[in-house]
């Protein structure tokens, strides 16, 4: 899967929209069936039952993508400006006060909702904001 700028489409300001390519690979489909055999055998264990069949097509559970994924990345936080948008701060190497406080800066999401961690890391930021602003390095 990956991200890039539409060479025609354009948004109502002239800036190129964002293309999305992307298609369920096996690791994807394999956590859904994961998922769905460890959550029958946890109803079964407390003396449910389980409704549908777990071993359903993972494709049919899992539904069109943007729908129960949360889409994150494009702008990868890391130690090397040769390989990262932005450093640990979520400071970007190129433009000194621009900082990117949601989920832009992960490589790759888990299967958990990643508002917290993106809180989190905002909250970092805010308290690095502050101190280098004491400094007067911003």
């Amino acid at each position: 899967s990956y991200a890039e700028l539409d060479p025609e489409v354009k948004d109502r300001w002239g800036i190129p929209v964002v293309r999305w390519f992307w298609k369920w690979s096996s690791h994807e489909l394999n956590q859904v069936r994961h998922a769905r055999k460890t959550f029958a055998a946890m109803i079964e264990a407390q003396g449910g039952k389980v409704l549908g069949d777990p071993a359903e097509n993972p494709i049919k559970a899992i539904h069109p993508g943007g729908e129960i994924i949360h889409e994150v990345g494009g702008a990868l936080m890391g130690a090397d400006p040769a390989t990262s948008v932005t450093n640990k701060w979520n400071q970007t190497w190129d433009v000194k006060n621009l900082f990117l406080c949601d989920g832009a800066p992960f490589p790759s999401n888990a299967d958990k909702n990643p508002t917290l961690t993106i809180m989190a890391l905002a909250w970092r930021t805010g308290d690095y904001l502050v101190e280098e602003a004491r400094k007067g390095n911003l």
